[in-house]
């Protein structure tokens, strides 16, 4: 996944849109397949239903046959007459075929009753009344496509037929339905596709844009910042330090790096001046050191120098007074001198490695507590995007809930319309009982009647079947409703200990939401504080680099002035020390004179020859 990375964050928010798009299309697509699949299903079905209702009234009139009320003949003009008056949708109606393909009941072209329809073919040539015998022989029912052409020369249309074999009288009942009503209801259901697809598509490019747009425009504010902050403007605000988000994240870091840049700056012109008053302070001691490096031992410091270098001028003149005093003893005190000066250099190394050493530790503390603080950020932030997850798991939950609860109402709305169920039932049941009753009254009144009551006898009887299969129906359908009443209230019971288990998780990632808001809290106080102790420790890390710097130069004057004190010795000579004794006078008196006590020492050191004269010197 390296290639991401050569990519912006926009584009790659429009890939996720392109291929959010990509996949509804796909999902259209396959979803039209599905839905002409389901409705061509859907279609056979209806016509299969249709047919059984034809066939069942072949059932009933065979089954009257089979009881001797009827003959043969009567039964099976009967059936032709029902089915022929039968239809179902807009125009669709039912024909029957017989197993030696003779057109048996046809009511749209009665012109082909009687005759055979073996070598009849379809609109495509194709010997579909065949086809139709011979699924319903091999398979008992089944589908038949043909092309049918229109009555008057309209035109050809696709058309599905359902057949099924009657065996008790060798018929075959069929019906179809053409393929454009299929068609037409699915082109309707693309269409509706189409447009629902069309407002997500919308709804999608407009929130990709907004998202896109509400992270690649900070981030370009903070990237322009970054390189002006880089560039040395550490005066301007950064954008976006006030939002809760992972850009507030970057802005909160940025103006980190923004303050530690400032106090840097602060520190480099503080620097600069006081290199600026060392410089001064050194040209002006190069100066009176000249002078004196040319014998002058008069020119002491009287101008004025800053506050910080005004023991440095005072030290100056008073070595410069004693210099005038001592320089009669300096030739014996040289050797003195270059054993000081051996040791000063050597502990001036010493200190010089040790804060070298202090400065690397300090920019390694440093560097750790900077990891440690981007650790306890990368923390917080993790702990803030949990909180969020945990909140909408909550939600997600409470959803569960309230669409148990629904469920639960439903369910209850279904069990009491099955009772109402119960009671149309029951109603039924009744009037199939009184039916029967009225049916052997007439039946009796028609045995009275003799042979005139004979037709209105078999009526009755025909009423009573009726009704006996009327009080069945209406028995299995009570006992189907009360099975289905039983399950319903299994299927309550069950939804309840679901919304138990989940008011159960709500509380449980409640606590665990609570939880991670308390780390995400302190994450952000422990940072915080890292911070400070961040910028202390770099404080004082440059601090250690400056002293380093100056050991060094005190350790090499310390080795300069080995060098030249058997050159100081010789030179003494030709020092000026004004309105004094000679010399070498002063330097006896100044022997014999008695020493102030040295100074305390950083560490004892062994005694030395001269050791009074350096002290005092």
């Amino acid at each position: 996944m390296r290639f991401l990375n050569d990519i912006s964050i926009g584009n790659r928010l429009f890939i996720i849109g392109a291929g959010s798009l990509v996949g509804l299309v796909l999902v259209i697509l396959l979803s039209i397949n599905q839905l002409d699949s389901s409705l061509t299903k859907s279609f056979q079905e209806r016509t299969k239903q249709a047919v059984d209702i034809a066939y069942s009234q072949l059932d009933y009139y065979e089954a009257e046959q089979r009881a001797g009320r009827m003959r043969q003949a009567d039964a099976q003009a009967a059936a032709k007459k029902v089915i022929g008056s039968m239809r179902f949708g807009a125009s669709d109606y039912f024909f029957i075929l017989d197993t030696n393909h003779m057109m048996v009941m046809h009511p749209v072209k009665p012109e082909k009753v009687g005759k055979s329809a073996y070598d009849s073919t379809d609109a495509a040539g194709a010997h579909h009344f065949r086809e139709m015998v011979k699924v319903a022989a091999e398979q008992g029912a089944g589908v038949v496509s043909y092309e049918y052409e229109l009555p008057g020369g309209k035109g050809i249309k696709s058309k599905i037929s359902y057949v099924r074999a009657f065996k008790p009288w060798g018929w075959v009942v069929a019906t179809g339905v053409f393929d454009e009503e299929i068609q037409a209801a699915v082109q309707d259901a693309e269409i509706k596709l189409a447009m629902a697809a069309l407002v997500i598509v919308l709804v999608l490019v407009v929130a990709v844009l907004f998202v896109s747009r509400s992270i690649t425009l900070p981030l370009g504010a903070i990237t322009a910042r970054m390189r002006s902050l880089a560039g040395g403007d550490t005066a301007a605000a950064i954008p976006g330090s006030g939002r809760k988000d992972e850009i507030g994240a970057m802005a909160g870091a940025l103006e980190v790096f923004r303050q530690n840049a400032e106090a840097k700056v602060h520190a480099e012109a503080a620097k600069a001046a006081a290199d600026a008053d060392q410089q001064a302070i050194v040209q002006l001691l190069s100066e009176k050191l000249h002078a004196m490096s040319e014998g002058d031992l008069t020119s002491a410091i009287t101008t004025q120098v800053p506050p910080a270098y005004g023991s440095l001028r005072d030290n100056f003149n008073t070595a410069l007074e004693n210099l005038r005093e001592l320089i009669g003893v300096l030739s014996e005190a040289s050797r003195s001198i270059e054993t000081g000066s051996t040791e000063i250099s050597a502990a001036s190394d010493d200190l010089a490695r040790r804060t070298e050493s202090n400065a690397a530790s300090l920019e390694q503390t440093s560097a750790a507590l900077q990891q440690m603080n981007d650790r306890l950020k990368s923390s917080a932030d993790a702990a803030d995007k949990t909180v969020g997850f945990t909140q909408e798991a909550i939600g997600i939950v409470d959803s569960g809930r309230t669409t148990a609860t629904d469920a639960t109402a439903a369910m209850e709305r279904v069990s009491e319309s099955a009772r109402g169920i119960d009671t149309v039932i029951e109603g039924v049941d009744k009037i199939a009982f009184q039916t029967r009753v009225l049916a052997m009254n007439a039946a009796v009144e028609a045995g009275r009647a003799g042979e005139a009551g004979r037709g209105f006898a078999v009526v009755a009887d025909l009423v009573s079947a009726l009704a006996m299969r009327a009080e069945e129906e209406a028995r299995r359908a009570r006992e189907q409703l009360t099975t289905t009443q039983a399950d319903i209230v299994v299927a309550v019971d069950s939804v309840k200990k679901v919304d138990a288990a989940l008011a159960n998780i709500t509380s449980s990632v409640s606590q665990v939401h609570e939880f991670i808001e308390v780390v995400a809290i302190d994450n952000r106080a422990q940072s915080s504080a890292i911070s400070e102790i961040a910028t202390a420790v770099g404080v004082m890390d440059h601090s250690t680099q400056q002293n380093a710097a100056m050991v060094e130069q005190t350790s090499a004057a310390a080795r300069n002035l080995a060098g030249e004190v058997s050159g100081l010795t010789q030179q003494a000579a030709r020092f000026k020390i004004g309105n004094a004794a000679p010399v070498r006078a002063r330097a006896r008196s100044a022997s014999a004179a008695p020493r102030p006590a040295p100074a305390a020492a950083p560490r004892a050191a062994p005694a030395m020859a001269g050791a009074e004269e350096w002290a005092s010197f």
